[in-house]
């Protein structure tokens, strides 16, 4: 077993997933039950209270980012135009070079949308 990679791997800040207002409240208000708890020790109380206090700032910021930040409703993705739209302006005729022609650009407009 490698102790060092376990230590690096420990030490590492994990990415932190961000909370919305409401659930930064429902913290604050565990945490404030947790401070008002008599059966717990008072310095541990103090701690309880001030981390709800925390969560408390945390809600009231989360609240005003949430209402900053406007909630666009999102289009449905357009599909991507055709790159062989100038191929219809040609006037050839039917020939073999024409349906050549064709060929290709239904292969290239199939690649195009799967890698899309």
């Amino acid at each position: 077993m490698n102790h060092v990679s376990i230590s690096t791997a420990l030490s590492q800040r994990h990415a932190r997933m961000p909370l919305k207002a409401e659930q930064h409240s429902h913290i604050a208000a565990a945490y404030d039950k947790a401070a008002f708890d008599i059966s717990l020790p008072a310095h541990t109380r103090a701690a309880f209270a001030r981390k709800a206090d925390w969560f408390r700032l945390l809600a009231r910021v989360a609240e005003k980012k949430e209402r900053a930040t406007p909630h666009a409703p999102r289009k449905p993705q357009e599909a991507p135009p055709d790159p062989f739209w100038f191929w219809g302006l040609l006037d050839l005729d039917d020939g073999a070079l024409w349906d050549s022609l064709h060929r290709a650009r239904r292969y290239a407009s199939e690649v195009i949308s799967r890698g899309a």
